[in-house]
């Protein structure tokens, strides 16, 4: 088990955490209901390049009627919790 990071000052201190606030954030920015999500890579940069959490996720989303793969990707900085990044493309329809 990954012991998060101890420091006081972080708003973000687990890859739990990091996962958690990019799914509401996903659900905030497309406006959609999320039915199954995968992991696809969660770490933290080294504070030589930035320092951020990087999160990439692959969604199964549902707005409407219709069912989407939605491959997510941010970079999210840990003492603020700040979004920096964001970018979503659609995957392909087969895959649901």
């Amino acid at each position: 088990m990954i012991k998060p990071i101890s420091d006081p000052d972080m708003r973000v201190k687990s890859w739990e955490e990091a996962k958690q606030l990019a799914l509401q954030e996903t659900k905030r920015r497309l406006a959609v209901e999320i039915r199954k999500y995968w992991v696809d890579s969660i770490s933290l940069e080294p504070r030589s390049h930035g320092g951020l959490w990087s999160v990439r996720l692959d969604l199964q989303a549902r707005k409407g009627f219709r069912k989407r793969l939605i491959k997510v990707a941010m970079k999210i900085d840990p003492e603020t919790g700040e979004v920096r990044e964001f970018a979503a493309s659609a995957g392909s329809a087969r895959a649901i």
